[in-house]
C-alpha cells in the first residue's frame, strides 16, 4: 500500500513536470525572413497554463547549446499563437522558438549574410530511463530475482511531427533526469 502511495506521488509529479505546450509552427520547412512579420502557434497540454508564455527565438548547433537571440513577448494566458516581428539584424541560420518549457523544430531564417546549405541541426534526443538501481537497508530472503529493464533511446528526426503528447519535443535532459531523481528518491523511502 505504502508503495501504490508513493507511485501515485510520482505519476502526479511526473505531470507536474510536463509540459505546458507544444509547438506547431514553425515547423522544420518554415522560412522565414529577418525583420518580418510572424505568427508562432503552439497547442496547450491540460492544465492549460494561467499565466501567459515568454516567447524567445534561439540559435545554436545543438539543443543543449541553444542561446536566446530575442525574447519575441508573452502570449496571453490561455492563448495558442502570437504575432512577433523578428529582428531585422539577424544574420542567416538556423533557429528555433522557445514556448514556455518547449522547443519548435529547427528552421530556417534569411537574414545578413548568406544562408545555410547544409541539413538542420539534429533535432533533440529523448533518453528514456526504465530502470534505477535500488539499495535496500532491510534483511529480506529473496523469494524471486528482478531483472534490470534495458535503456531505450530515440532519437526524433529534425522536422518530426507532434503526437499530441508534446514528448517530440522535449529538451534532451531536463525532465528525464528530473523523473529519475524523484522515482529514486520514492524507491527509497519505500524500502
Amino acid at each position: 500500500m505504502r508503495f501504490s502511495v508513493l507511485a501515485i506521488v510520482a505519476t502526479l509529479l511526473s505531470v507536474a513536470l510536463a509540459q505546458q505546450a507544444y509547438p506547431t509552427a514553425p515547423v522544420a520547412t518554415t522560412k522565414w525572413n529577418a525583420g518580418a512579420a510572424v505568427t508562432i502557434k503552439w497547442n496547450l497540454n491540460p492544465p492549460a497554463a494561467t499565466a501567459g508564455l515568454k516567447i524567445d527565438l534561439l540559435t545554436g548547433d545543438n539543443p543543449q547549446s541553444q542561446r536566446v537571440v530575442a525574447t519575441l513577448g508573452t502570449g496571453a494566458p490561455g492563448a495558442t499563437k502570437f504575432a512577433a516581428t523578428l529582428p531585422a539584424n539577424l544574420k542567416s541560420g538556423y533557429y528555433s522558438v522557445r514556448i514556455g518549457d518547449s522547443y519548435s523544430s529547427y528552421f530556417l531564417i534569411q537574414g545578413e549574410g548568406p544562408v545555410p546549405t547544409g541539413p538542420l541541426p539534429t533535432a533533440a534526443t529523448t533518453t528514456l530511463i526504465s530502470s534505477i538501481p535500488v539499495t535496500s537497508s532491510a534483511t529480506v530472503a529473496p523469494t524471486s530475482t528482478v531483472a534490470p529493464l534495458p535503456v531505450i533511446t530515440t532519437t526524433t528526426p529534425a522536422g518530426a511531427k507532434p503526437t499530441g503528447s508534446g514528448a517530440g519535443f522535449l529538451k534532451a535532459g531536463v525532465v528525464a533526469p528530473v523523473a529519475a531523481a524523484a522515482v529514486a528518491v520514492i524507491m527509497a523511502a519505500a524500502f
